[in-house]
């Protein structure tokens, strides 16, 4: 075995405290208990950036998918739910602890510059409540474990287009990177795109694989072709302020400005030191990444396009609480939101109002807010003159 840092042994760090149930309003956070923390071995670079997400134990597969096309670090929060007065619990978390170790080991031993942090954080819960995955608080626990000032948030089923890593982290574009995410209060979009829903799952695979590897005009035949099309077209508005149509005309060298709409959900580069939290008052579907760029929008952040960078999704087959919030009776007949979504949207149009009027805590709706400080760093004073595109 590699050796590993773990959350055994040693003086615990903020997020690997043990935390008691808390609740905003009427809304009880998820209560994640760190089970172990691995880290990579692999050199680290101040420049680097981290990407930050999260996933459940049986989609460890993706992180490693993920892996190779991103030549950087990631911080990635794992999964995995107990379920409440069942004696095989602490048999089952020694396999998952187990299984996290290897996956770590694995990938530290044979993904070349891909260097991964894990937490692994388990939970106390109902089995018919499995669905209710703690999107957000699980977001959180790989923020807080990041080093990087840059950093990119995206879900574990997205591939980077190649080159991008590299090309960001570059000496003197990485300067640049940093002052734009910062003094000029930047959120730098990459597209997002994935395969048809109609396509078998093996072609949507190879598609998707070709897309993540191909040029920004390769890109576009196959767009132009329909073996890639828009993310999530389905919710137009969670995407479509990206300019699709834009962005492939835009000259190689120039972002443009990306007009905020309620609702949009790009994959973004961020400044660590800035982005608001995640809300842990989401989970299972719906509403999650929507109100944090709701929050950066209403920060007076600016939207940007990266003229020559983007994510492509690769099919998988769903997960529990997609299934539960788009299929059933009550959805396909009627096509009406669940009680778990109408919940999730009352929640979210109180944060939009919370947020209008400043009474939204300055430190997001999260059990780590005492962690803020310690995460956030100093202030960088340091402002290159430097065009990082």
């Amino acid at each position: 075995m590699l050796p590993v840092a773990t959350s055994k042994g040693e003086k615990p760090t903020c997020a690997d405290d043990t935390r008691p149930g808390t609740t905003y309003g009427k809304v009880r956070l998820p209560n994640l208990k760190v089970e172990s923390v691995l880290r990579s071995q692999q050199p680290r670079d101040k420049n680097d950036i981290t990407i930050i997400t999260q996933c459940s134990l049986d989609r460890l597969y993706m992180l490693e998918e993920q892996c190779n096309t991103w030549q950087g670090l990631t911080s990635v929060a794992v999964y995995y739910p107990l379920y409440i007065f069942q004696s095989t619990n602490a048999d089952r978390l020694r396999e998952a602890i187990t299984t996290v170790e290897n996956f770590h080991e694995q990938i530290d031993r044979s993904h070349g510059k891909c260097r991964m942090d894990i937490v692994l954080l388990s939970e106390v819960i109902k089995p018919h409540d499995e669905w209710s995955y703690p999107y957000n608080a699980l977001r959180n626990h790989a923020l807080v474990r990041s080093e990087t000032d840059v950093l990119l948030l995206l879900d574990a089923d997205f591939l980077v287009s190649e080159g991008v890593h590299e090309a960001l982290t570059a000496t003197d574009k990485a300067a640049a990177l940093m002052e734009d995410l910062t003094a000029n209060k930047k959120i730098i979009v990459l597209p997002a795109f994935e395969t048809p829903r109609t396509l078998s799952e093996e072609t949507g695979k190879s598609y998707a694989l070709q897309a993540q590897a191909s040029t920004k005009a390769e890109l576009k035949s196959m767009f132009d072709e329909g073996k890639i099309i828009q993310f999530a077209d389905f919710y137009p508005v969670g995407h479509g302020s990206s300019n699709y149509k834009k962005w492939f005309s835009s000259e190689g060298t120039e972002p443009y400005p990306i007009t905020y709409k309620t609702g949009y959900e790009p994959y973004v580069l961020v400044n660590r030191r800035t982005v608001p939290w995640y809300d842990e008052r989401f989970r299972g579907y719906g509403w999650d990444k929507v109100m944090q760029i709701y929050h950066m929008d209403a920060a007076a952040f600016h939207f940007v396009s990266h003229p020559n960078a983007w994510v492509m999704h690769r099919p998988h087959p769903n997960s529990a609480g997609y299934n539960r919030s788009f299929t059933g009776e009550a959805y396909s007949t009627n096509h009406k939101p669940t009680d778990h979504m109408m919940k999730m949207e009352k929640i979210a149009h109180g944060m939009m109002d919370e947020l209008k009027v400043g009474t939204y805590p300055d430190v997001g709706v999260t059990q780590l807010a005492a962690c803020r400080e310690k995460w956030s760093g100093g202030k960088d004073t340091s402002k290159p003159k430097l065009v990082w595109w």
